[in-house]
């Protein structure tokens, strides 16, 4: 058998086959999914205190902003980012000291 004869089907007309279109909406649906479900969890560390969200790296004005970020932006994604920053921050600063 020659290598000609596995060609790739590659046409350029646009057109998704149902299977390709189930599973992208597959995947659209469990990323508003997990987008929600995000919100949620965040939504619950407002009932924390200062210092218990100090122990996990936040502050509340972070957690604020997460939940009042643009709704297709993961809130998760930015608290974590923002707590790997206030550490980065906390052992720059000690090794100066």
């Amino acid at each position: 058998m020659r290598t000609t004869d596995h060609t790739l089907d590659l046409t350029l007309t646009g057109k998704l086959s149902a299977t390709s279109r189930q599973t992208g909406l597959t995947g659209v649906l469990k990323s508003v999914w997990r987008l929600l479900r995000n919100r949620k969890a965040i939504g619950s560390l407002n009932d924390l205190d200062d210092h218990q969200l100090l122990d996990m790296g936040l502050c509340r004005e972070e957690v604020h902003e997460a939940l009042t970020s643009s709704f297709f932006d993961d809130p998760g994604r930015y608290l974590a980012q923002a707590s790997r920053n206030r550490t980065n921050t906390f052992y720059r600063n000690a090794r100066l000291d």
